[in-house]
């Protein structure tokens, strides 16, 4: 018996706030479903057990954990906690994935809202469903992930296509060699037609940050080493 709850309605994009290094992500077109013993929550996926089912539920529970792979998710791309935590304090970038792909729906994989609780939430038996609840104090990340289960040889490391990405999102701080870098990638790809590249930029009225679009591309006569910005034309 499945424990998955229906799928609550999902936004038409999703975002991933990324630490500089994970540039890699674009230029090999990969993403990486981790164990939940990988993230910063001891007790991710974690969940209580009946006492009657004892040693047997408990090790249910331990298998699923090392064979869960999730990809992290979030409905803000404008959030000034989760762009100090995961895009290391504003020196990385945002990907926005385009939600209505197959990607999130092949293979076998769930996409749904992370639910926020106070305490633990108690399961008769191990189910995929149990990483879709968290502490309150994750509240604010506004979580969504992508989930399946992995065979224990499988790679983590999962291919997607180009025009899954829809935004670029560079951080107030990022260095400008790295977003030409991304750029580098995104021209090889094809994706500048397609995809919005946006820049966070603090907010001069309050303590906020915008995601400012501009218009993006390779400079031809850098070497790969540069980029060019101008204002969207308006329509």
């Amino acid at each position: 018996m499945s424990l998955v709850s229906p799928v609550s309605k999902v936004p038409s994009v999703l975002y991933k706030y990324l630490a500089p290094e994970r540039i890699n992500i674009v230029e090999n077109m990969q993403v990486c479903f981790s164990r939940p013993t990988d993230f910063n929550d001891t007790f991710d996926a974690d969940y209580l057990v009946p006492t009657s089912q004892g040693q047997k539920a408990k090790t249910a529970r331990t298998l699923l954990r090392n064979s869960l792979g999730i990809l992290c998710l979030t409905e803000r791309p404008d959030d000034h906690l989760m762009w100090v935590h995961y895009a290391r304090n504003h020196t990385g970038f945002v990907l926005g994935f385009d939600t209505n792909a197959s990607f999130f729906r092949e293979k076998g994989r769930i996409l749904d809202r992370v639910k926020y609780r106070k305490g633990p939430k108690v399961f008769d038996e191990a189910d995929v469903s149990v990483c879709f609840y968290k502490s309150n104090q994750w509240k604010y990340e506004k979580e969504w992930r992508c989930v399946r289960k992995f065979d224990r040889q499988e790679s983590r490391l999962v291919g997607i296509n180009p025009p899954l990405i829809t935004q670029v999102i560079f951080g107030s701080k990022m260095e400008p060699w790295q977003i030409a870098r991304i750029m580098l990638f995104a021209t090889g790809y094809e994706m500048v037609a397609n995809t919005q590249f946006l820049f966070s930029t603090p907010s001069r009225k309050s303590w906020t940050f915008e995601n400012k679009p501009k218009k993006m591309s390779l400079c031809d006569k850098c070497s790969g080493y540069g980029y060019l910005v101008e204002e969207p034309t308006s329509e």
